[in-house]
């Protein structure tokens, strides 16, 4: 009692809010990383939650009768401590150590057989498994310890201990994900929390000697002296219902975790954010039995009722949940999509995640404190609180195992969580007929009949809607899908809700994941390309026409099988093994049967549902080409498929002259987090080349070599050749046309992001794509390169405009394409020095081009008045043919324009037609002084066309070996002249090359990626 007053016991809680922290750190990291050695964050979580639990279970129990013959409990609490701060601050090394081996020696023994399924979960599980051990003694050997020294304080030492376990997790499970990760990386957050238990390690060793010491207290025996015995029933009776409990409150994490996902968005952040509410629910729980437990005279009553009460809480959150979609539509549609509006949006997240878990997780942080104290008040003993800590986390166990891989596949997420709920209510039901004052028979019936009706009206009023889960709404801000899609198919995996939907007008059929899309295409191969198919048969095709011999193909993500499908379409092919984490996405795959069908019914297509890390292990496979098609990076473990590590991976199981194709998106990402990708796979591969598959989408193809030149002709013809001419990859100039450079711009790319590589253990990627998905940002600096209308390609990469005779199909979705049609009519106008009809060009063109021929053709028949909106329309023209057309297809335009009499026009119509002339020509000398020539023009320009003469004049610079003149033309004209938002990073790309090819890194494949650039150019990233 007075130690209680005096402050040694709120020391104590303290440092066991420490414990709590540093063990919820050790589970968020514990799970990172697993998840790169099984693959999939859901997989992860569980197997971390089950050998988490389970080890605390095991350690547990050794505590409960170990402790029985200590003196000294809290100096044993302390040694515990201390040896987890050791494992955890050796962690990392272990683990590398570890994955090493598996890779190199152990799975390619093992092979594809069962020990090989089994050893990655068996090693990662001990791998963990000492620490959980440990972590699980904690709470016996400190509870016992202080109920020795404060025998008449159990209802307040266990609450309170209880409570601060739990808020220490919350707390653990936020600064693990938003502070200690981003900054310190999984090393660093690990010895972190190595660091806080060596700590508590060393003030409990001091208290222990301060309490202990000085008052040695005999070692307790199995049973309380002071309580009155009770019947054994009872309490076995609570081991069997503490078990259950633990059960019950597992699945509801996972259940709801699964369905919020579907509404908020499956990342990194979000799971954590729900942990943290789960586990705050559990310490308000216990600090409520701290304050009010003492008053208690039957806790086993008290504990029926509150499972009771946890199990209609638990039916109830069902209920909020199928609002869950109209709220986030709610939420979304009030915030701005910046920063500020995503910390708004996480702290939303966190009050929906409260809102559906605090009831149920306030009554489960109730329930092991009030068991714990019917088993002392009913004669167990100090023993009785490790049976019951092991029985409740085996229970834990149970509920993991049982709820993701039995409930889940069979019944699904909700009625996973019903089930649950309805095995809380009748647990308590159970104990209140167990309890010494019995509730009356008519009162027990009647709860019984409330708990029934409210399951009854759960079931019938808690049933999401199809069109809502499947409604992507955490990106749409659309709670519902629109009433012309049709829901086709929704069913749970073990990882994730997936569905299909089907557009009654289009017939472009969607893959969706947890709501979000994972791909669409059409239907029938007689109507047009529509959805991803651009991107799906380019990231199939492509390897094929760069490879000599493809004959061994892998493939990461079955997605819709569509790449698998254009991969077999080539008899040079003798296998094609694609991997697939989520079975109930080839569950759905017969729904895309008419388009996929060499995918599912070729025998040399071999479909493995697994991991791609393990699968390429297992027998040491090596391919000729690997196409990697992952969802999208901010998914919850998905990052860990674009780090240099995995990519590194990837190269050793390439043969010789392999090939890997990468597809990348450019939305929902900034240009700094793609330059993280780029650097990543660059710190693997010698050599890269870069293709825009589509609009938003981009290839990247690595090499073991050289990257050789793509040729059609290996696709031969037959059944390829007609999916690849429907996309207009009919040529190699069409190829051509879509390929945007090589390693150089891409280091260039990396450099001017100061981008460094992805990393496994520093996932910078994983923290920061849900946040750029939110704000709907768009890495567009690489397609602008080739969309900016100037040769700057031409004259970075030594890039040339396919002519203009050859006929390559405009594409709708890809912009190149269209780029293209557009300068060829607008090429056509200039030399006949007419404009079509403007309704005619108003539906083939945009309306500034229209307009702007327009009026560039009328005041070029006659001498040029307006210089000012005469460079506005040169410029508009400019930028739509000078780029997209070669050379010599310049004549009659640019170069000897007919549609201009160059002789009656003023001086400086004279000189910015020959800085275009130059450019048209890719004369890089004159690009240079020409261009300059215009940024001295006294006269009054348009802002477009001065900026077009600040690149025109670099770009000249860069090909005519100067490149220490582009910083000059920088500072003396670039700095004054605003930079346009399409344009901004164009410049600042051609400044970055400059300075790369000062340092003689630009064409280095050895050189240093992200290389400092000068101090000056930091603005332009701004």
């Amino acid at each position: 009692m007075s130690g209680l007053r005096q402050g040694i016991a709120p020391l104590l809680w303290c440092l066991f809010v420490l414990s709590g922290f540093s063990g919820l750190v050790y589970q968020s990291m514990w799970s990172q990383y697993l998840g790169l050695v099984l693959g999939h964050a859901a997989y992860a979580q569980a197997l971390v939650l089950a050998v988490f639990m389970g080890g605390m279970a095991l350690g547990a129990w050794a505590a409960g009768r170990a402790g029985l013959r200590w003196t000294r409990l809290l100096g044993a609490y302390a040694l515990a401590e201390a040896l987890i701060g050791v494992l955890a601050l050796t962690f990392h090394r272990l683990f590398l150590a570890y994955t090493g081996w598996s890779s190199a020696r152990v799975l390619p023994a093992l092979g594809e057989g069962l020990a090989g399924q089994l050893y990655p979960l068996v090693s990662a599980s001990l791998l963990i498994l000492p620490a959980c051990l440990l972590l699980g003694a904690t709470f016996p050997l400190l509870s016992a310890g202080l109920l020795r020294r404060w025998p008449r304080q159990d209802a307040r030492v266990l609450g309170g201990l209880y409570a601060a376990n739990s808020l220490g997790a919350a707390l653990g499970a936020l600064l693990a994900t938003f502070v200690l990760l981003p900054r310190l990386g999984m090393p660093g957050a690990m010895a972190v929390a190595g660091g806080v238990n060596l700590v508590v390690a060393a003030v409990a060793g001091v208290l222990s000697w301060r309490i202990e010491a000085s008052a040695v207290l005999p070692a307790a025996s199995g049973k309380a002296p002071s309580a009155t015995p009770s019947p054994r029933g009872p309490l076995r009776a609570l081991l069997w219902a503490g078990m259950a409990s633990g059960a019950c409150s597992f699945a509801y994490e996972i259940g709801w975790v699964r369905l919020l996902n579907q509404a908020l968005g499956t990342t990194l952040h979000g799971f954590e954010l729900m942990l943290a509410s789960f586990l705050l629910g559990l310490a308000a729980g216990g600090a409520w039995i701290r304050r009010r437990a003492a008053q208690l005279h039957d806790p086993l009553r008290a504990a029926g009722w509150a499972q009771v009460l946890m199990g209609v809480a638990a039916l109830l959150s069902l209920l909020a949940l199928s609002h869950a979609f109209d709220w986030t539509a709610a939420l979304l549609s009030s915030l701005d999509r910046n920063d500020g509006g995503y910390r708004l949006y996480l702290l939303g997240t966190a009050a929906m995640a409260l809102l559906v878990m605090l009831p149920t997780a306030f009554f489960a942080g109730m329930t092991l404190p009030l068991f714990t104290l019917a088993l002392l008040r009913g004669g167990a003993g100090e023993a009785g609180i490790g049976r019951l800590y092991a029985a409740n986390t085996v229970g834990a166990i149970v509920g993991v195992l049982l709820t993701v891989h039995v409930l889940i596949p069979i019944v699904g997420v909700r009625w996973a969580l019903l089930l649950a709920a309805a095995a809380d209510a009748a647990i308590g039901l159970w104990l209140l007929t167990l309890a010494r004052q019995e509730l009356p028979p008519a009162r027990l019936a009647g709860t019984a009949v409330a708990v029934a009706a409210v399951l009854a009206l759960v079931a019938v009023l808690g049933r999401p809607d199809p069109r809502a889960q499947l409604s992507s709404v955490f990106r749409t801000g659309h709670a519902r899908l629109n009433e012309a899609m049709q829901v086709r198919f929704l069913r749970d995996g073990k990882t994730a809700t997936i569905g299909v939907a089907r557009s009654r007008e289009s017939g472009v059929q969607s893959l969706l994941t947890n709501g979000k899309s994972d791909g669409a295409m059409a239907t029938r191969i007689t109507d047009p390309p529509a959805g991803d198919e651009l991107t799906m048969v380019t990231l199939g095709a492509l390897p094929l026409a760069l490879h000599p011999r493809p004959e061994q193909v892998g493939v990461i993500g079955w997605g819709l099988g569509m790449s698998t499908h254009t991969v077999l379409g080539s008899p040079r092919v003798r296998r094609v093994e694609t991997a697939e984490i989520e079975s109930m996405v080839l569950q759905a795959a017969p729904l895309f049967a008419p388009r996929i069908g060499r995918a599912l019914n070729d025998s040399r297509s071999q479909v493995r549902v697994d991991d791609a890390r393990h699968l390429f292990s297992s027998g040491n496979r090596r391919y000729d080409v690997i196409v990697s098609e992952p969802s999208n990076p901010w998914v919850s473990g998905v990052g860990g498929l674009f780090t240099h590590q995995f990519y590194g991976f990837l190269h050793a199981h390439l043969q010789d002259g392999g090939v890997l194709v990468q597809w990348l998106q450019t939305y929902e990402i900034d240009d700094a987090l793609l330059a993280s990708i780029v650097a990543a796979l660059l710190q693997a591969f010698p050599d890269a080349q870069l293709y825009l598959a589509q609009d938003n989408d981009l290839v990247l193809v690595a090499c073991r070599g050289t990257c050789p030149a793509p040729d059609i002709a290996r696709w031969g013809g037959g059944a390829l050749a007609r999916e690849t001419r429907r996309v207009g990859l009919d040529s190699n100039a069409a190829l051509s046309l879509r390929h945007l450079g090589g390693r150089a711009l891409l280091q260039t790319y990396v450099s001017a992001m100061r981008a460094r590589p992805n990393d496994d253990f520093h996932p910078q990627l994983a923290l920061d794509a849900p946040r750029t998905r939110f704000r709907g940002d768009r890495a567009l600096t690489l397609q602008r390169l080739a969309e900016s209308g100037l040769p700057v390609l031409d004259l970075m990469e030594g890039q040339r405009p396919p002519a203009a005779r050859i006929d390559i199909p405009e594409m709708p979705g890809h912009r190149l394409t269209e780029l293209r049609a557009r300068a060829l009519r607008l090429a056509a106008s200039l030399r006949n020095g007419r404009h079509d009809s403007p309704d005619a060009l108003r539906e083939r063109d945009a309306a500034a081009p229209e307009l702007a021929l327009q009026a560039l053709l009328g005041s070029s028949r006659h001498r040029v008045g307006d210089l000012s909106s005469w460079s506005e329309a040169a410029a508009e023209i400019a930028a739509a043919t000078l780029g997209p057309l070669a050379p010599q297809d310049q004549p009659g335009v640019w170069i000897g324009p007919g549609w201009i009499d160059l002789q009656a026009q003023p001086a400086s119509v004279q000189r910015i037609m020959a800085m275009y002339a130059a450019a048209a020509a890719r004369d890089a000398e004159a690009m240079q002084r020409e261009g300059e020539a215009v940024l001295q023009l006294p006269a009054v320009l348009s802002a477009r066309l001065q900026e077009q003469a600040l690149i025109i004049a670099q770009l000249g610079a860069l090909g005519g070996g100067a490149p220490q003149e582009v910083e000059r033309l920088h500072q003396g004209y670039g700095v004054a002249l605003p930079a346009s938002e399409p344009l901004r990073l164009v410049r600042h790309m051609i400044r970055t090359r400059a300075w790369e090819l000062q340092l003689g890194t630009a064409q280095d494949p050895g050189a240093p990626l992200g290389t400092a650039l000068p101090p000056r150019q930091t603005q332009a990233l701004r």
